[in-house]
């Protein structure tokens, strides 16, 4: 059985951390990024719909306190269908 509350905040530490990885890389490196990015996204152009401002220090903060809790939420669900599988077998 998984500690559901470890897995969650497990998952939302790394990927906040991932977040922040994310916005210092476009904030130093803005067209590398655009470019990496791009090659995740199978034909869609970030090129294309890049504003060329940098995020607000709001914006900032909103996007990294939603990626925590969406992924914590994640974490959480996670846990909790890896539990119910597990039921009755010896994991």
């Amino acid at each position: 059985m998984l500690d559901s509350r470890t897995v969650s905040l497990s998952l939302a530490i790394t990927v906040e951390f991932l977040y922040l990885a994310c916005a210092l890389f476009f904030y130093l490196f803005p067209e590398a990024a655009l470019f990496f990015f791009n090659t995740w996204l199978h034909g869609i152009d970030l090129m294309a719909i890049a504003s060329g401002r940098p995020v607000a220090a709001w914006g900032f903060f909103v996007g990294s306190v939603s990626v925590f809790a969406v992924s914590y939420v994640t974490g959480a669900i996670f846990a909790g269908i890896y539990n119910a599988l597990g039921r009755g077998r010896n994991l």
